[in-house]
């Protein structure tokens, strides 16, 4: 399997940051790690094995971004208008840092698909709900949609970055509505161990989606899906084989 690491200082994030890239040729698609977790998140458990058919056989190219989750969701710090700032940024990273890169690695214009799992679902929805004109879809697994939940604090950032926040509020003629539905989205959550994290802002995405008119495909599975790789593993390959 074709390997490469980039790596460079982001003066948005103030800290270096990694790319791990697998895969020679296909669908562009990036994957953002589990809460705290750096771009070898897929590796160390297990999932690029899982996805090795995908991306030797062509079909995808997958790119692992690192996450600056200490500084934000994960952080101890008092100050949450700070984490806020700090999770507005990573979004800023990505349309401005690491998308030029994918470009230049995919040789032009093009439209990665997002993926991840807990936390790593949560940034992959909400940076296509931000940016529908940039992505080709996502898929969550179970991802919490309402950040505000952790932080118990709102201002402008955390509230541009809480999808069921600024989609409850989003006016259904809205253009990007129609951009959402051009674009291929998954949700899945399970009932399994430690899915009631996630589980309630699953269904409330749902309402807000349905009374929007976005067409969201969402999947809520039994009490064997559990918050946890195993789960995660068998999951991904089903619905990337949907999208690729």
């Amino acid at each position: 399997m074709k390997y490469e690491e980039v790596s460079w200082f982001s003066e948005r994030l103030n800290r270096h940051m990694n790319i791990k890239i697998y895969g020679h040729y296909g669908v562009p698609v990036i994957a953002f790690p589990c809460l705290g977790k750096q771009s070898d998140d897929f590796y160390n458990n297990g999932m690029i094995d899982v996805l090795s058919p995908f991306i030797e056989g062509g079909r995808m190219k997958l790119f692992c971004l690192d996450s600056n989750d200490d500084e934000t969701i994960n952080s101890s710090s008092w100050d949450k208008a700070q984490c806020g700032y700090k999770f507005e940024m990573y979004h800023q990273y990505l349309v401005n840092e690491a998308m030029p890169l994918i470009y230049d690695k995919q040789g032009g214009f093009c439209m990665p698909y997002l993926i991840g799992m807990s936390m790593g679902g949560t940034h992959a929805s909400n940076n296509f709900f931000r940016r529908p004109d940039l992505f080709a879809g996502f898929i969550a697994l179970s991802a919490e949609y309402s950040i505000g939940n952790y932080f118990h604090y709102m201002d402008e950032n955390i509230y541009n970055n809480s999808p069921t926040h600024y989609l409850a509020n989003m006016p259904k003629d809205h253009y990007y509505i129609d951009l959402y539905n051009q674009r291929k989205m998954i949700s899945v959550v399970g009932e399994g161990a430690y899915e009631y994290l996630v589980i309630e802002s699953n269904y409330e995405l749902r309402n807000i989606a349905d009374e929007k008119g976005i067409n969201i495909e969402f999947h809520f599975w039994d009490h064997n899906s559990i918050h946890d790789w195993p789960s995660w593993k068998y999951q991904l390959p089903i619905f990337l084989e949907k999208i690729l």
